[in-house]
C-alpha cells in the first residue's frame, strides 16, 4: 500500500514538473510545436533586468493572456539543439495585433538575434514580410540558448507562441490561407452581390446589407493582419483605429437595415432605439481620440450593448408580426453579438480560452453574413410576391371593368348612332342658318365701317386703322403720313343752299379725295361733319404735302352745278408725318395734323400747312 502511494505521488510530481518545464529540445524530427512551454514576467523590465530576474513564473495555460491588466510582459523560452549542425526554426507569434514584440535570442552572454516587430511598427521592420509575426531563429549546433520576448500591447496582452520548420509552416500557411481566402472571398462575394442587387432594384436594404458584409470582411482582414500588410504597411497607426471603429460601425448599421425590413413600428421604443444608435455612431468620432486602451474597451463594450439592444427590439417586432426576414436578421444579430462576447472574453481575459487563431470569428462572421443575405433576399422575394399578387388582383379587377365597359360602350354606340342621325339633320339646318347669319354679319360689319353719306370709311374704322398703321410704322421704322381736311365756309353753303346741297358737297369732296389715293393701303375716312382724314402709310412729309396740295388744287378747280346753281368751294389741310414711337398714344398724330389744320384756317384758309408749324 505504501508503494502504491509512493508511485502515485511520484507520478503527480513528474506530471506537474513536466507541465511547467520551459526547456524545448529540438532536432530535425520536430517539425512543429504549437504549444510551447514558457515562463513570463508581467513587469516593464529592461533586457538586463529580465535576464537576471528571479521572478519568472511558469505559464498556467498553453497561451499567455493577461487581458487589459498589463501592457508589457516578458516571456522566456529555453531552446536545446541536439543536432550536430545548425538548426533553423521559425518562431510564430500567433497574434498579429500586438503593438510591439522585441525578440532577444542569446547563448550565454552572446546575442544571436535582436529584432523588433509588431503592428505599431512599419512592415519593413519585419524580418519576414508577412501578415503574421514571424522570426527566423538559427540555433547553434549542440547548444542551449535562451529566447526572451518583450511584448507590448495597449489593447489586451495575448501571446500564443509556436515553433515551426520552414517547410512545415509553408504547408500549414498554404492550407490556412486557402481556407481563409475562400471564407473572406465568399463574404466579399455576398457583399458585392448585395450591391449589384441594389443597383438593379434600388432597394436600400441591399446597400445596407452590403455595407454590413463589407465591414465584416474588413474585420476579418484586419483581425488576421492582412489589412495592415496590404492597405497601409507604412501607416501602422491606422491599425489601432481600424478594428474598434469597424466594430462600432457594424453594430450601428444593423439599425437602418432593421428599419428597412420591419413591417410594424413601435413609435416610442423606436425613437429611443434610433437615438441610442445615433448617439453611439456620433460617439465614435469622439472616442477615436481617446487613448487606445480606452477606445478598445469602449468599442467592445458599447458594440455588445448596442447589439443586445438591437436583438431585443427585433425580437419585440417578431413577437408582434412574425416573418422570415426579421427572423434571419435576429439570428444574424445574435451571432454577431456572440462574436462580440467572444472578443470581450479574449481581450479582457474573462475566461481561459484557447484564442490562438480565433476560429470562432471565422464561423460567426460567415453565419452572420449568410443570415443577413438571406434576410434581405427573402424580404425582396416577399415584396415581389406581394407586388405580383397586387398586380394580378388589379388585372382581374381591370378585366371585370373591361367587361362592364364593353357593355356600356355597346349601349353608348347605339345611343351615338341615334344621336348622330339627329345631329346630322340639325347640323344641316344649323349650317344653312350660320351661312345666312355670316352674310348678314358681313353686310352689317361693312355698314359699321362705312359712312352712309359719302360711302367712304367712317370714324370707327379710322380709329382702328390708325392703331394698326402706327404699329406697322414702329415695326418697320417707316413714316406714317396723316392729312386732316376741312371744307372752308361750309356753314355758309348750308345756310345759302340748304342741307341737301351741303350733303352733296360733302359727297363730292369725298369722291375727289378718293380719286387722288392710288395705293391699296392709302385710306380716306370721314372724320366728322365736313372734316376728312387721310392715312398714308410709308409716306414722308414731302409726299403727304404733295398729295394734300393736289387734293386742294383739284377741289379749288371743281365747280358743282346743282339746280342751275354753280357752287365753288375750297378746303384747308393740316399734314403730319413721322415714324411712330408710342403706339399707345394714337391721338398724337391726329392732334398734330389738327393743329396744322387749325393754323391753316387761322391764316386765310384754302391752304396746306404741315406740322411742326414754321412761322
Amino acid at each position: 500500500m505504501k508503494c502504491a502511494w509512493w508511485l502515485l505521488c511520484s507520478f503527480i510530481f513528474f506530471t506537474a514538473s513536466s507541465a511547467f518545464a520551459t526547456d524545448i529540445i529540438l532536432d530535425k524530427q520536430v517539425s512543429r510545436l504549437q504549444f510551447i512551454p514558457f515562463e513570463y514576467i508581467a513587469q516593464p523590465l529592461t533586457p538586463e533586468q529580465a535576464k537576471t530576474s528571479n521572478e519568472w513564473q511558469a505559464a498556467s495555460s498553453q497561451n499567455l493572456n493577461l487581458g487589459m491588466r498589463y501592457k508589457v510582459a516578458w516571456l522566456r523560452v529555453k531552446l536545446i539543439n541536439k543536432e550536430q549542425n545548425e538548426l533553423a526554426s521559425l518562431l510564430s507569434i500567433d497574434n498579429p495585433l500586438l503593438d510591439k514584440v522585441s525578440v532577444y535570442h542569446y547563448q550565454q552572454n552572446k546575442t544571436l538575434l535582436f529584432k523588433e516587430i509588431g503592428d505599431a511598427l512599419p512592415l519593413k521592420n519585419r524580418q519576414i514580410k508577412n501578415e503574421s509575426l514571424l522570426v527566423k531563429l538559427v540555433l547553434p549546433p549542440q547548444s542551449n540558448s535562451t529566447l526572451l520576448l518583450r511584448v507590448e500591447n495597449q489593447a489586451g496582452l495575448r501571446v500564443p507562441l509556436s515553433l515551426w520548420q520552414s517547410d512545415e509552416y509553408l504547408k500549414y500557411k498554404s492550407k490556412f490561407n486557402l481556407l481563409y481566402g475562400l471564407l473572406v472571398g465568399f463574404i466579399l462575394s455576398l457583399a458585392l452581390t448585395s450591391f449589384v442587387l441594389f443597383g438593379f432594384s434600388r432597394k436600400h436594404y441591399f446597400a445596407l446589407c452590403g455595407s454590413v458584409l463589407v465591414t465584416l470582411w474588413l474585420l476579418l482582414i484586419y483581425l488576421y493582419g492582412f489589412g495592415y500588410r496590404y492597405f497601409h504597411p507604412s501607416l501602422p497607426s491606422l491599425q489601432q483605429l481600424a478594428i474598434p471603429s469597424m466594430l462600432l460601425v457594424t453594430s450601428c448599421l444593423f439599425k437602418p437595415l432593421f428599419e428597412q425590413l420591419r413591417t410594424y413600428s413601435f413609435k416610442q421604443i423606436d425613437k429611443v432605439h434610433t437615438g441610442c444608435n445615433y448617439l453611439v455612431f456620433i460617439s465614435l468620432f469622439v472616442a477615436c481620440w481617446f487613448p487606445t486602451p480606452v477606445f478598445v474597451s469602449y468599442s467592445l463594450s458599447i458594440s455588445l450593448l448596442l447589439m443586445l439592444l438591437h436583438s431585443t427590439i427585433i425580437a419585440l417586432h417578431i413577437k408582434h408580426s412574425r416573418n422570415q426576414p426579421l427572423n434571419a436578421l435576429l439570428i444574424g444579430a445574435i451571432i454577431y453579438a456572440a462574436s462580440l462576447v467572444y472578443l470581450n472574453i479574449v481581450v479582457f481575459n474573462l475566461f481561459n480560452l484557447d484564442s490562438r487563431s480565433l476560429p470562432f470569428m471565422f464561423i460567426s462572421f460567415l453565419l452572420c453574413s449568410l443570415s443577413l443575405s438571406f434576410a434581405t433576399i427573402r424580404h425582396f422575394i416577399i415584396e415581389r410576391d406581394a407586388q405580383i399578387a397586387l398586380q394580378q388582383a388589379q388585372i382581374a379587377q381591370n378585366e371585370a371593368q373591361d367587361v362592364l365597359l364593353q357593355e356600356r360602350l355597346a349601349l353608348q354606340e347605339q345611343a351615338r348612332q341615334d344621336l348622330e342621325s339627329n345631329i346630322e339633320e340639325r347640323t344641316f339646318e344649323l349650317q344653312v342658318t350660320l351661312r345666312e347669319l355670316e352674310e348678314k354679319n358681313r353686310a352689317l360689319e361693312l355698314l359699321n365701317m362705312e359712312d352712309p353719306l359719302t360711302k367712304v370709311k367712317n370714324r370707327r374704322y379710322f380709329d382702328k386703322k390708325l392703331v394698326m398703321d402706327l404699329r406697322r410704322s414702329r415695326r418697320e421704322q417707316t413714316p406714317l403720313g396723316i392729312i386732316m381736311l376741312d371744307i372752308d365756309h361750309f356753314k355758309v353753303i348750308n345756310d345759302n343752299y340748304g342741307h341737301l346741297i351741303g350733303d352733296q358737297t360733302i359727297r363730292a369732296v369725298a369722291d375727289i379725295i378718293k380719286s387722288h389715293l392710288k395705293r391699296p393701303l392709302d385710306e380716306v375716312a370721314r372724320y366728322g361733319g365736313e372734316e376728312f382724314v387721310v392715312l398714308l402709310p410709308n409716306t414722308p412729309i414731302s409726299g403727304a404735302l404733295e398729295i394734300a396740295e393736289s387734293i386742294k388744287q383739284s377741289i379749288m378747280n371743281t365747280t358743282i352745278t346743282i339746280a342751275n346753281s354753280d357752287i365753288k368751294f375750297t378746303i384747308s389741310a393740316g399734314v403730319y408725318s413721322a415714324i411712330a414711337e408710342d403706339t399707345n398714344n394714337p391721338g398724337l398724330f391726329t392732334d398734330c395734323a389738327d393743329k396744322a389744320l387749325y393754323h391753316a384756317k387761322q391764316n386765310g384758309r384754302n391752304r396746306v400747312i404741315s406740322f411742326p408749324i414754321l412761322d
